[in-house]
């Protein structure tokens, strides 16, 4: 039940709700998908044409042809459908759409993954009386359309004037390029993030277009953070800061996800380390958009977070997995979590602080400092090796870039020294790595604020350059340049390849030291 301020909130969030940017978006290759051992996931595609070739030819039966859009596009498909002759039986259509070559390539049928089939871009039509304009009935986002028909008729038909009507809340317009003086790689990695981002924006910041379409907090925070320095779109930030707190349970604790439609409800979903960090959302949020009073609206919506995991920290002041949570951090299945969630909420705590500050809510903040002084000293006594120099983690003590990477980012050693961890889990072959770029975003954040600006310039260009040199529109959901084809789900063909959470090589080209860094800061 919600409470009367829940309902306000809510209110607030939908009046919020923007209106979207349209546009026609045309393919322009006729092509046809082939294996290929060099190509990304084992696919290439064959140019066999410009569109209109194929559509001056009718055909009878045994249609099989793929368009490249050159671009990657969310939004409906039409088309148009002549027919030569009396339609003595329904003309069917099976069409597939596909974020990557491999998913317009493989057979579907195949799919064995985790998540729900349903999923996958495919539509099947029957159609009684094909000549007319077809529009498919869901949203999608693609980049390649197969239609495949097996029939024989008695009559011919033809597939002509493939369009998608595309939809974004962000205008790609409105934000200015990089210099000329950036060099072209990193001015691809921008290019590149600020479409991811494009695309993921939509009535919120969804997590992937294709697949999800949720908000979900960890990922609100990366897509924000880059928004407030591109397309500076605040308001929708603010939409989906209200919409977080108007769906708190009963215990006031906000969901990990949440999902708009038929009307926005909680995804029951609830992760430790979204929880803890959406003070620090909040306090970026005022800060990029000058509106402090929604931050003094929300900030018991923060401080509430942090007293939920509170309820996790030990007498000793350590993080104790109780079982209670989904700790996420990355998608690495090897991962012990306690030493980076530890970080997370000192971190999380600490923006707090900073927050409480700019709110003229000083005595709050004394709390607040001995949570922060206790989690700290704990990490020292008991998660930290001085002989390796490096934070371990859990019972077997594991080496991770996860630890090193989030215990940096919460200052609990002096800069210096903490860049000393990082240094010293990346010559540890057998440190846990991260697995997506999640995490690589913490990784290369941890760098940065370590004085490390060309270990974290390095690693943008090896991580998020090695996808843009596999042909990426849009950066990636999980990524192992090792294992091209890895899933947490179980299939290459049901993961995201247009996701919010790795659109931040934007942010570190555009934002701060880093920017310095590149020789590309933004006014």
């Amino acid at each position: 039940m919600m409470t009367t301020q829940q309902k306000l909130w809510l209110e607030k969030a939908e009046a919020l709700k923007p209106t979207l940017f349209r546009r026609t978006v045309k393919p322009r290759h006729w092509v046809r998908p082939e294996r290929d051992a060099q190509g990304f996931q084992g696919w290439r595609l064959a140019t066999l044409g410009p569109p209109e070739e194929f559509y001056a030819r009718y055909h009878r039966r045994d249609l099989d042809a793929t368009f490249d859009f050159g671009e990657y596009c969310v939004g409906q498909v039409r088309f148009e459908i002549e027919v030569a002759g009396t339609i003595d039986s329904p003309l069917r259509l099976q069409i597939k759409l596909g974020e990557t070559p491999a998913e317009v390539g493989e057979d579907f049928n195949q799919y064995q993954g985790t998540l729900s089939r349903s999923w996958l871009q495919e539509e099947i039509l029957n159609l009684e009386r094909p000549g007319a304009v077809i529009r498919l009935p869901r949203r999608y986002a693609f980049r390649y359309l197969r239609f495949h028909a097996e029939y024989d008729a008695g009559y011919q038909f033809r597939i002509k004037n493939v369009v998608c009507d595309a939809v974004t809340s962000a205008d790609l317009a409105a934000v200015s390029p990089l210099p000329a003086s950036c060099p072209e790689p990193l001015r691809d990695l921008d290019r590149i993030s600020l479409n991811t981002l494009k695309n993921c924006m939509q009535t919120v910041f969804e997590d992937g277009p294709k697949r999800d379409r949720r908000l979900w907090l960890g990922d609100f925070r990366l897509q924000a953070l880059v928004n407030y320095h591109s397309f500076k779109n605040y308001g929708l930030a603010k939409r989906c800061l209200y919409l977080f707190a108007a769906l708190a349970d009963e215990h006031g604790r906000i969901p990990a996800c949440l999902y708009e439609r038929p009307q926005p409800h909680n995804g029951n979903s609830h992760i430790y380390d979204y929880t803890a960090l959406f003070a620090p959302t909040l306090l970026e949020y005022a800060q990029a958009s000058g509106d402090w009073d929604t931050a003094a609206e929300l900030w018991p919506v923060a401080v509430r977070q942090l007293d939920i995991v509170q309820e996790d920290i030990d007498e000793t002041g350590l993080f104790q997995d109780r079982g209670k949570w989904w700790l996420f951090i990355d998608w690495s299945s090897g991962l012990d979590r306690q030493a980076a969630e530890q970080g997370v909420v000192i971190f999380s705590l600490k923006k707090a602080c900073e927050l409480a500050r700019a709110l003229g809510r000083e005595p709050e903040c004394a709390v607040l400092e001995r949570r922060i002084a206790h989690l700290s000293r704990a990490a020292m006594e008991q998660l930290f090796d001085a002989g390796r120099q490096v934070f371990v983690s859990g019972k077997e003590r594991q080496v991770s870039w996860a630890s090193q990477a989030w215990l940096a980012l919460a200052g609990v050693l002096p800069p210096d020294a903490a860049a000393g961890t990082l240094r010293a889990v990346a010559a540890t072959p057998a440190a846990v790595k991260p697995v997506g770029p999640y995490l690589y975003h913490y990784v290369v954040e941890a760098m940065f604020a370590c004085g490390m600006a060309a270990e974290g310039r390095a690693l943008l260009l090896d991580y998020w350059g090695a996808m843009a040199k596999l042909g990426a529109d849009n950066f990636w959901e999980v990524f192992d340049p090792q294992d091209p084809s890895l899933s947490p789900y179980g299939s290459h063909l049901i993961n995201s390849y247009c996701h919010a959470w790795s659109c931040t090589p934007s942010y570190f080209l555009r934002s701060g030291p880093a920017a310095h860094g590149f020789g590309a800061r933004q006014s």
